[in-house]
């Protein structure tokens, strides 16, 4: 009775033997004796112990039942299909206590055949002659063409000693501490046969789950219909005919002394990585099975093999090809992109040179910059043009909560990139993953630093000189620790700034050169000398929306357009990109930057000589550099308008910053002051960093008296207004120069301000604003009466007489008054007669007394007119 029951089991087991699994994962039963559906699973470390180490990775873990069932031998090699079609050789070898119906793979092999943990792969023995290979083709990638050496053939020969390798697969060796990537070409057997992968190779795969969308090759339907005679050198895949007789078979069911079991010598492969893909499939009828007819050969490497090697980079796609980045698509930073050739390139490209002369190269390269000026573009276009390997660091994105979680995934990023050489570590936002260790948040921080300051001396090893350079870029290089920025670590600092009137015309040259457009150079060189503070950024994004702008101008005039016809009218205009210019504004003036009113010269009445010296001081420079340059001129740095309240002083400010079309920074006073100390100071120097940033630019200050106050006369226990101010004339005339940034500054009470500040080199030009003339009222009166509807009866040289010591903002409110009065008597009236204006001049005095006014007399005898230089 129990030997029926153990017959009964052996049986079932058995019957569970030969159920294989279909590609989408069920159980399907194979009737052909040794192919035999198995279910993938981990392999286990200490079930190989007796077998060849340089052989473990290509190693099938399999229970003894399931080797009987698969008719494989010990350490003979089989043949495992993916339920995706990719295949690969390798070798069966028994695990005690391995359970029923599973195959144990390495990772890295799952990884190769695309498959993971449960997946089901068919799993059959090699059946077939194993002959020699005569000559074996293989690629190398672009930045491992150096290695086409006879040193590096020989190192194949031996590691790919009896390995059976599958034409348009891949592979992965070690060769001096660095992982290359090989593909599989071609190869050609003692036979005189020929084989190549139906479609071109695919690569290996870089992880387990990556799948291929094109149909997989299935090397076994395709060597079951090769046609081997001896006159031909590439197998006939169509039609059958009677194979050549195999030179030196060498079969799985010979001895152990045959030469297919040098899988398990030393010489075997250490680690490979090769993937095969299926390109056809025959009706289902016929079993896709190797092995299972005389016709399968397949061929191994061995001593004798000729290895050569093809230089063929793989095809890319269209939208690949634009992606990537050189020097000649990098525009306005000419001068940056030369120092980047000779001190990054020339030491990626030759460090035999530097290593000949004993010169050490660069370690590392900080970028510096504001934001949108092209630094990590930089960093890629060099990594094309070198040809090497780039890993991309997010400063914030590599932080982690866990302890030591941070510094490992840094360690990690070294060892791959040093594998790979030459090869470019970019780090961006450098200052959130290294700020300074005095004033760091916590240890993680401090840990981080220490972490890659120490990497980043281990790169000046034997093995990495010259071959691993480290790019930094960040927006605050003084808020990086120190220990970084010294020799040895970020050996050069380059600043990439904001581009100037030529670099802003290159940007947009580059940037339109592939759109339509009908703009003339002239055009575009009036557009990049306006676009002050534009960084490359901000151009790209001007761009975009001229385009969009453009397509929809054409679509509104024409619904219903085919798209031909579309794409042949649409056409950036000029126009277009003055429009984008007023919806996208400089990245660095999105904080500060106000709504100038459309305020022009002609709208202030009169004070043509204020006008006069404003121009001198902004606009002249500018637009008359070459003559500024002739005569030696230093144009002024600052402007001073003083003067009684209501002169329109502000107002002359607001038409300069419209009419001079230079980034205008308003600030008032009081604004900057803060009760935490050193607040105040740092609020100041944020403002003129924004300012030399977007030069050529204004900052104006209103009521500077509030805030240059004069030290003496300060009461204050904080002494905030004297570091304000103290802060402020280092600014304006400081070691740091300030260029292209003009100061306008107004007050009513400029005996309350530093003498300081007012001095040659700070505040150089000091301008009175009085009380209007009799001709200025008269145009105040003529620009006020354009909006109003005034009765013929009014007279306008009545009205000048009569406010004599107006200011220009009284005279304002008299004719608003006026209005206000009419509409008071009636309330649907249509003019504004004299008894009106009457009315307004008893309600609205001059209120500017006489002491300020001798104030202002004596101040302008004391400090001059404000003659120009």
């Amino acid at each position: 009775m129990s030997s029926k029951k153990n017959k009964g089991k052996a049986k079932k087991s058995q019957d569970e033997e030969n159920i294989s699994f279909g590609r989408d994962g069920s159980a399907t039963d194979l009737d052909s004796p040794g192919l035999l559906g198995l279910c993938v699973t981990d392999f286990i470390e200490k079930a190989e112990e007796k077998a060849p180490k340089r052989c473990r990775s290509i190693l099938a873990q399999m229970s003894l039942n399931t080797m009987k069932g698969v008719t494989a031998c010990i350490g003979r090699p089989v043949l495992i299909t993916s339920p995706t079609g990719r295949q690969e050789v390798c070798v069966a070898w028994p695990a005690a206590q391995f359970p029923g119906r599973k195959v144990g793979l390495m990772p890295d092999m799952q990884c190769i055949l695309g498959v993971k943990t449960g997946d089901a792969v068919t799993v059959e023995p090699i059946t077939g002659a194993v002959l020699h290979a005569e000559q074996l083709q293989l690629s190398l990638r672009k930045e491992d063409e150096s290695l086409d050496t006879e040193d590096f053939c020989s190192f194949l020969l031996q590691s790919l000693d009896s390995r059976i390798l599958l034409p348009g697969s891949s592979f992965f060796v070690s060769y001096f501490g660095r992982k290359c990537e090989i593909n599989v070409t071609s190869l050609k057997g003692v036979d005189g046969v020929t084989l190549s992968p139906l479609s071109p190779p695919f690569p290996a795969p870089s992880c387990p789950d990556a799948e291929s969308d094109a149909a997989p090759l299935d090397l076994s339907l395709q060597l079951a219909q090769l046609n081997l005679t001896p006159s031909c050198s590439t197998p006939n895949r169509s039609s059958p005919s009677t194979p050549h007789p195999p030179v030196t078979p060498h079969t799985p069911n010979a001895t152990p002394s045959t030469p297919s079991t040098h899988f398990l010598s030393d010489s075997a492969l250490e680690t490979p990585d090769q993937s095969t893909h299926e390109s056809h499939r025959d009706s289902k009828s016929q079993t896709p099975s190797a092995g299972r007819n005389g016709n399968n050969t397949f061929y191994s490497v061995c001593s004798s093999t000729q290895i050569s090697f093809t230089h063929t980079q793989h095809s890319k796609s269209e939208g690949q090809e634009r992606s990537k980045v050189t020097y000649s698509m990098i525009g306005g930073l000419s001068a940056q992109l030369q120092v980047i050739r000779e001190m990054i390139e020339l030491p990626l490209k030759h460090p035999e040179i530097f290593k000949n002369y004993g010169i050490q190269p660069p370690r590392g390269v900080l970028l510096y910059g504001p934001p949108g000026t092209g630094k990590t573009m930089i960093g890629r276009a060099i990594a094309n043009e070198v040809g090497a390997h780039m890993t991309v660091i997010n400063g914030p994105e590599i932080m982690s909560k866990f302890y030591g979680e941070t510094e490992a995934k840094l360690r990690k990023i070294f060892a791959e990139a040093a594998q790979r050489q030459p090869a470019i570590i970019f780090i961006d936002e450098l200052d959130a993953l290294c700020p300074k260790r005095e004033g760091a948040q916590n240890e993680v921080e401090k840990r981080v630093v220490a972490s890659l300051l120490t990497l980043m001396d281990g790169i000046g090893s034997e093995s990495h000189s010259g071959s691993l350079l480290v790019l930094g870029a960040t927006n605050r290089p003084d808020a990086l620790d120190p220990a970084l920025r010294r020799p040895g670590r970020f050996d050069q600092e380059l600043e990439v700034g904001v581009p100037s009137a030529q670099g802003r015309l290159d940007i947009l040259h580059k940037q339109l050169h592939s759109v339509p457009h009908d703009i003339t150079s002239e055009e575009l060189q009036e557009l990049a000398d306006v676009a002050h503070g534009y960084v490359g950024a901000d151009l790209a994004a001007v761009c975009k929306e001229a385009g969009l702008h453009a397509l929809r101008r054409v679509l509104s005039s024409t619904p219903g357009i085919s798209d031909n016809d579309l794409m042949d009218r649409v056409k950036v205009t000029t126009s277009d990109l003055q429009l984008a210019m007023t919806q996208v504004k400089p990245s660095a003036m999105r904080e500060v930057a106000i709504d100038v009113p459309k305020v022009r010269w002609s709208d202030v009445g009169g004070m043509e000589d204020v006008k006069l010296k404003l121009k001198q001081a902004v606009e002249w420079p500018l637009k008359h550099a070459e003559a500024f340059s002739r005569l030696a001129i230093t144009p002024p740095k600052g402007v001073l308008l003083y003067g009684p309240p209501g002169c329109s002083k502000t107002m002359i400010a607001k038409a300069l910053a419209n009419e001079s079309k230079l980034n205008f920074i308003a600030i008032k006073g009081p604004e900057l002051l803060s009760k935490y100390v050193g607040e105040s100071e740092r609020a100041v120097r944020e403002v003129f960093r924004k300012a030399r940033a977007v030069a050529p630019s204004i900052v104006f200050f209103d009521e500077i008296d509030a805030l240059a106050v004069e030290r003496s006369s300060s009461s204050r226990s904080t002494g905030v207004a004297d570091r304000v101010l103290a802060q402020l004339l280092t600014e304006m005339d400081g070691i740091e120069q300030l260029k292209d940034v003009t100061v306008l500054a107004a007050t009513n009470r400029p005996d309350m301000i530093d003498k300081a500040l007012t001095r040659p080199g700070r505040l150089d030009r000091i301008v009175y604003v009085p009380l209007p003339d009799a001709a200025t009222r008269r145009e105040i009166f003529s620009l006020q009466f354009r909006k109003m509807p005034v009765d013929p009866s009014v007279h306008l040289e009545y009205l000048v007489t009569r406010t004599e010591r107006y200011s220009g903002a009284e005279v304002t409110a008299v004719c608003r008054e006026a209005a206000l009065f009419a509409l008071q008597e009636d309330i649907k009236a249509e003019h504004i007669t004299v008894s009106h204006f009457e009315s307004a001049l008893a309600v609205i005095k001059p209120r500017v007394p006489d002491s300020l006014l001798q104030l202002y007399t004596d101040y302008q005898r004391q400090h001059g007119s404000g003659s120009f230089c």
